[in-house]
């Protein structure tokens, strides 16, 4: 960990030179800033806050946060309260989620928001004041192509396209009757998929708008019966132990309140550590300006990329963003 941390303060060190414009005194300042956070990784490592409890809650990080680094994260992540952050699972290749409430585990389910990851964020906003946003929408005023779905494994990742055209491949031969329903979705229909509601969704920041998430639906699809739902768990059950595992679900094999999921992490936007984030957020300010005076862009955030304003719900007034699909043509899904 020692050496982890020596590894970032040097990093910020050397973001100093690439930046003219940032005075001695900010420098100090980044300086102690994260010293502090070095001091924070020692106390409150990973593996502090990562995964969930036996009760199913997330194990939020306990670490305090100085006022300065709210500000940042604040700033270029949209995050009001750090204090509902916690990572994916407790595997090194986790990610930090986002919750805007705090997730009491059982059968109940909240909000949450892979951090970096493409959304329609708009500049300054929070992910409450998305939330807030949407629920004010109405889904007429989304454009029409957002109630397509796009099924073409084509429109994927190409870093993860041949596990999937693979897995589906074997899956057949196995004696599994699976098809796609659903490849990459634009991070319009995501936020259009929250806004018509029916549980179809808890995110904005689906791994759908990254290229790296299938829909896989079973035989007729019909879980009321009972020898689809057999058959469906039967796949789950091959696919959870496929590959490595490499392949995630959601949910156990034997319940879920999102059947049809199957996604593949590895290399997704992203950060795994607190500490991580935060460098990106100094990183972020320092290429910027000094202080906190300049305007907020989401578009600035380190990890998204190809953003461009559309018009949404609510007219141009009220403009959504698209990040693009990775590796795909931008056309929208589902």
């Amino acid at each position: 960990m020692r050496r982890q941390w020596l590894v970032v303060l040097l990093t910020i060190a050397h973001l100093r030179p690439a930046t003219a414009q940032v005075s001695d005194a900010f420098a100090v300042h980044l300086a102690a800033a994260s010293g502090v956070s070095a001091a924070h990784a020692l106390r409150y490592p990973r593996s502090t806050y990562a995964g969930r409890d036996e009760a199913g809650v997330p194990r939020y990080v306990q670490r305090p946060f100085t006022e300065e680094e709210r500000l940042l994260l604040r700033r270029w992540f949209g995050i009001e309260d750090p204090s509902r952050l916690y990572l994916s699972d407790t595997t090194d290749t986790a990610y930090l989620i986002y919750d805007t409430e705090r997730d009491p585990g059982s059968d109940r389910l909240v909000r949450s928001y892979r951090v970096g990851a493409p959304s329609v964020r708009q500049d300054g906003e929070s992910w409450e004041e998305l939330e807030r946003r949407l629920r004010g929408a109405a889904p007429a005023g989304f454009p029409a192509e957002v109630r397509l779905r796009e099924a073409s494994l084509d429109s994927l990742d190409p870093a993860v396209r041949p596990y999937f055209v693979q897995m589906i491949a074997d899956a057949r031969a196995a004696g599994h009757r699976v098809r796609v329903t659903e490849s990459w979705r634009s991070a319009e229909r995501q936020a259009y998929l929250m806004v018509i509601g029916g549980g179809l969704t808890f995110t904005a920041t689906s791994m759908h708008s990254s290229g790296r998430a299938v829909d896989i639906v079973v035989g007729d699809g019909d879980l009321r019966r009972a020898r689809t739902r057999a058959r469906w768990i039967a796949f789950r059950r091959w696919l959870a132990g496929y590959d490595g595992g490499r392949f995630h679900l959601i949910g156990a094999p034997e319940r879920s309140w999102d059947w049809p999921h199957v996604e593949l992490a590895q290399g997704i936007e992203g950060y795994g550590s607190i500490e991580a984030l935060l460098l990106a957020a100094r990183a972020a300010q320092v290429a910027c300006c000094e202080g906190f005076a300049a305007p907020v862009h989401s578009s600035d955030d380190p990890a998204r990329s190809r953003a461009a304003a559309l018009s949404g719900a609510g007219g141009s007034d009220d403009a959504l963003r698209r990040d693009g699909a990775p590796g795909g043509a931008p056309v929208p899904a589902r």
